[in-house]
């Protein structure tokens, strides 16, 4: 069961130009981003990492094929040292930011310098998952992403995200879009599109309070007709168990499973990503070390 309600507002919504050379997506996620942050307790500048780390992983899964997980990983030298968010074609993610307790004064964007990955996983095939690696070169992650799509997978783009903060440091609102050139986009398209990357952050920024994908795609595509091709429903979904949690134990070690049963008379472990912990007591744990002995 999620541990963040689904709201009717919460979508993503894809388009193709009527060309059938453009394609995009519009993504409202408010309530998700603020109910991913307050479930991690955090406020402010983490927070807003936090949503723009999701932002960016659900505009990739967008289009992404299906039974594909997205995993993006930010590392950075900002506040926040670290992002990690998984994303799904089906709309969910799931994601948490690890922040820095000595960040230096930023030269770039608020990210400042670093790392960029996106790891790519089919979840029932056998093949090895593709990882496409970029640097943060400005430390705004909508025009790294931008740079990190024509640079590993040679697709001209443009990204915008938008994540704004309350007085308090909550999250008021969270959008973003990626508007794509495809195969057979002439140059005067894709010119279209890179000359934009400047100011769709603004764009974005515009209708970041509002929960209509489908009027900011208007607003992109204002120049030219374009088809409506999906609206999904967005929600948090975290794949955490305690069948997966006693898996990893038992690769541990029989070595390291003895050191807890003696240091602690237990385990505990807690999911990075939803905060559940799973607890095993004495006699669980020495069941664990029984059977990996027996393995």
């Amino acid at each position: 069961m999620s541990k963040i309600p689904l709201h009717p507002s919460n979508r993503w919504v894809k388009c193709l130009s009527s060309h059938g050379n453009i394609r995009g997506v519009a993504i409202h996620a408010t309530e998700l981003v603020a109910g991913m942050a307050k479930l991690h307790g955090i406020r402010g500048v983490p927070a807003a990492c936090l949503g723009e780390a999701v932002i960016g992983a659900l505009l990739i899964a967008s289009n992404s094929k299906g039974q594909e997980r997205v995993n993006l990983n930010i590392q950075a030298t900002g506040p926040v040292r670290q992002a990690l968010v998984d994303a799904h074609p089906d709309g969910t993610a799931r994601g948490y930011v690890i922040t820095s307790e000595t960040a230096p004064e930023a030269t770039l964007g608020t990210w400042g310098e670093g790392m960029l990955s996106v790891l790519r996983t089919k979840t029932e095939s056998q093949n090895q998952p593709y990882i496409g690696t970029v640097p943060l070169i400005t430390g705004h992650l909508a025009k790294d992403l931008s740079f990190y799509w024509v640079q590993s997978e040679q697709i001209p783009s443009a990204v915008g995200i938008s994540v704004k903060l309350d007085a308090e440091g909550g999250i008021e609102s969270a959008s973003g879009f990626l508007v794509q050139a495809m195969p057979g986009a002439t140059s005067e398209e894709v010119r279209l599109i890179e000359s934009q990357i400047n100011h769709l952050n603004t764009l974005a920024g515009e209708f970041g309070g509002g929960s209509e994908p489908t009027k900011l795609l208007a607003r992109i595509f204002s120049d030219s007709s374009f088809m409506l091709l999906e609206e999904r429903q967005l929600g948090f979904s975290c794949s955490c168990s305690r069948e997966r949690v006693t898996r990893a134990l038992t690769l541990v070690g029989v070595d390291e499973l003895e050191s807890m049963l003696s240091e602690d008379g237990g385990a505990s472990v807690r999911c990075d990503f939803c905060n559940e912990s799973y607890t095993f007591e004495k006699d669980q744990l020495v069941e664990l070390i029984r059977s990996s002995r027996q393995r």
